[in-house]
């Protein structure tokens, strides 16, 4: 996996998050169809850019964006 590749998932889970707001990772893997190793590289990637908050409910991890971004930022 290329970082290129990590990067193209990552803008379509932040866009995701832009339309359809906090999901769970199995939410993620439900709309992207990753895998839940590529869907935690591109989390890893957004939240190393500040772009993502990570939180656990009930024992599932909830993924939400930092803050509201213009569609076209990514």
């Amino acid at each position: 996996m290329t970082d290129n590749a990590i990067g193209a998932n990552a803008g379509n889970i932040w866009r995701l998050l832009c339309t359809k707001g906090s999901l769970s990772v199995r939410q993620i893997g439900d709309y992207t169809h990753y895998k839940d190793s590529l869907i935690l590289l591109a989390i890893g990637w957004l939240s190393r850019e500040n772009k993502v908050h990570i939180s656990d409910r009930n024992g599932s991890i909830y993924i939400e964006l930092s803050a509201v971004y213009p569609e076209n930022y990514y």
